[in-house]
């Protein structure tokens, strides 16, 4: 077809000279098909221009040049004159044709480095190993135009992570070609010395450290095999993907590694609070009963009574400090068993102020449960202890004088029992990470260790026990005149069967 558009192109610069032949005498109408063959050149290339040439040489001869009709040429410049055109024809074809394929080619690298830019894009975005070698073979498809599959490590062997089109199914000599690439890190397959029957090329996704897979690419009978430039691109964009590849390793490891960290750093700091939170109550212990036993006999008995009181005290604050941190662990475990009953949240926030009051709290601890209160589905030991965290937390951060009143709304659906404070609030920066273990808000100093509160716990504990119930918590600061602080612990209610 460019030969013919090529003659077209000669015969109308046929048709050119011999209308500008009748309308003036011109004495050399070889430009006019010098222009064919620059036409020629620039629009086919360089042969189709060099057979212009020719073509071009021979008609101008036998219609143009004296004796015409003939490709005799009777006077020795006109000779000098052909000649010089052929030469200056086919001179001007191949440069003309030189500089469009140089065009061509400067495009197409163009266009590979475009694509080879998106195609870079487009994988620093993904960040999941099986979501890079998807991407990878619907980006090596449509760049190269042929069926793509990316097989990846797993334990040893290869597995396909990847292919476009998604029905894409290797035989036994491509699998062969893609284990070798991978086992020797070197291309094998269609193309190559190494089991070149195989209707597949398969690249290696090699890195510095190690190989990761290979990336396959159809050879079919039908197509040309990849000429160098898209050799050069297919190696190009393998080594991107592994760079991807690799880069998502790096950062699951990353990850891994903050996690041991953040793990490590909770340990130490819970067996740092911890071991400071028994130590003070274990001393009072410790030193109340020695009192006893070595002086017992000397004491009168009121004193006796009042340290019997401390003992008492204080292995009461150990015991909830070591069904807390037994909470903890379930709740991490996912262990946390709930034993479903009928529970009257009256009686439970009666026990909570009356041991709220029994341990000698000097702020005022009121109740305000409504008339109308339905009972739950819960498990009571559970929903106790929540609310005994909370209540203690609103005790140990407030001054003496603050009122803390329990109370409870009832909606549709669910019910909240809430512990409000007029105490100082909670600053705004901290109220988001309240119910965090180990929260406490900057420059706080807890006088006590109650029920795990000294190192953070015991919000985080009331949190996952009310979660665990399906049930929601929130914290609000300030609630009134800029001061006081509300937690409400929200449990599902459903009418009680009978």
């Amino acid at each position: 077809m460019r030969y013919f558009w090529s003659t077209v192109a000669v015969a109308a610069a046929v048709l050119a000279g011999q209308l500008l032949s009748r309308l003036t005498p011109l004495p050399n109408l070889s430009m006019v098909f010098l222009m064919a063959v620059l036409l020629a050149a620039v629009r086919f290339g360089m042969w189709p221009a060099v057979y212009a040439s020719v073509l071009s040489f021979l008609v101008y001869n036998f219609l143009f040049i004296e004796p015409r009709y003939t490709f005799g040429v009777t006077e020795p410049h006109e000779l000098l004159a052909l000649l010089i055109f052929l030469v200056v024809a086919v001179t001007t074809s191949a440069l003309a044709g030189r500089i469009r394929d140089q065009v061509r080619v400067a495009a197409e690298r163009m266009r590979s480095t475009r694509r080879l830019y998106e195609f870079t894009r487009k994988l620093s975005g993904l960040a999941d190993a099986d979501a890079i070698a998807d991407g990878a073979a619907g980006e090596i498809h449509t760049s190269l135009a042929r069926p793509t599959v990316v097989l990846l490590n797993q334990g040893g062997k290869l597995a396909l992570a990847g292919a476009w089109p998604p029905d894409d199914e290797l035989d036994a000599s491509s699998t062969s070609a893609a284990e070798w690439a991978f086992a020797c890190n070197e291309p094998a397959g269609a193309g190559t010395s190494v089991l070149g029957n195989a209707p597949w090329l398969f690249v290696p996704l090699r890195t510095r450290r190690e190989s990761l897979g290979v990336v396959g690419v159809a050879h079919n009978r039908d197509r040309a095999p990849l000429d160098s430039e898209a050799r050069v691109l297919l190696d190009t964009m393998a080594e991107q993907v592994a760079a991807a590849l690799e880069r998502a390793s790096l950062g699951r490891e990353m990850v891994s590694a903050r996690a041991a960290a953040e793990t490590e750093r909770v340990r130490n700091t819970l067996l740092a609070s911890i071991s400071h939170d028994f130590r003070t109550p274990l001393a009072s212990i410790l030193g109340s009963a020695t009192s006893l036993i070595e002086y017992g006999d000397r004491l009168q008995a009121p004193t006796q009574r009042d340290l019997l009181g401390q003992i008492k005290h204080e292995a009461e604050g150990l015991d909830e400090m070591v069904r807390n941190l037994l909470a903890i662990a379930r709740i991490d475990a996912g262990a946390l068993e709930l034993r479903y009953d009928w529970v009257d949240l009256r009686d439970v926030v009666e026990r909570v102020a009356s041991a709220a009051r029994r341990r000698g709290a000097a702020q005022r601890v009121e109740v305000m449960m409504p008339a109308a209160q339905p009972m739950i589905r819960a498990d009571a030991t559970l929903v106790e202890q929540a609310l005994n965290n909370v209540v203690n937390n609103a005790i140990l951060h407030t001054p003496a004088e603050t009122r803390v009143a329990i109370d409870a709304v009832v909606a549709a659906a669910t019910v909240s029992l809430r512990v409000t404070d007029d105490g100082p609030g909670i600053p705004a920066e901290f109220l988001p990470r309240v119910f965090d273990r180990f929260a406490r808000p900057f420059g706080s100093k807890p006088a006590r260790a109650d029920g795990g509160e000294g190192s953070g716990l015991g919000l985080a504990i009331a949190k996952g026990i009310v979660e665990a119930h399906r049930g929601t918590v929130a914290a609000e600061s300030p609630v009134g005149a800029g001061r006081g602080t509300r937690v409400i612990l929200t449990f599902p209610h459903e009418e009680e069967r009978s």
